[in-house]
């Protein structure tokens, strides 16, 4: 457990159930908080909820997918108060760089291992706190 994600709050969007659990727990152990999201409109509906600290979101999602989700957190192209983590087994150079001009911070092609999402996690909330602090101040 470490000071990057005691107490943090973390939506997982994914539409395997055994994907979900794999990645709560895992983020459970290191002491975040998680909620769990398996289509686009849940995790729209659970962001709105919880305010999280940040968004584990797979791209290829029944119905509303991944991109159309991240055009939703930010329809005005402000930016996102939370980083994103954009999921998939095809994940493609293309698709990343769609998801980052949509707002993501970093990328994970399954299969993962549950250390390398703790770490991306963990550098995606350590680069996210200078900017919470300064929007505090």
């Amino acid at each position: 457990m470490t000071h990057e994600t005691q107490g943090r709050r973390i939506v997982i969007c994914d539409p395997d159930r055994t994907v979900l659990e794999l990645l709560q727990i895992r983020l459970e152990l290191a002491g975040c908080e998680t909620f769990t999201a398996r289509t686009g409109e849940a995790a729209l509906e659970t962001l709105e909820q919880v305010a999280p600290d940040a968004l584990l979101l797979e791209l290829d999602l029944p119905g509303m997918d991944g991109f159309a989700v991240l055009r939703a957190l930010d329809p005005d192209g402000e930016g996102l108060a939370f980083p994103v983590l954009v999921m998939g087994k095809r994940l493609s150079e293309a698709d990343f760089q769609r998801a980052v001009a949509l707002g993501a911070r970093a990328g994970l092609v399954k299969p993962f291992g549950g250390t390398d999402v703790v770490e991306t996690v963990e550098r995606e909330l350590r680069a996210a706190a200078p900017a919470r602090r300064a929007a505090v101040a």
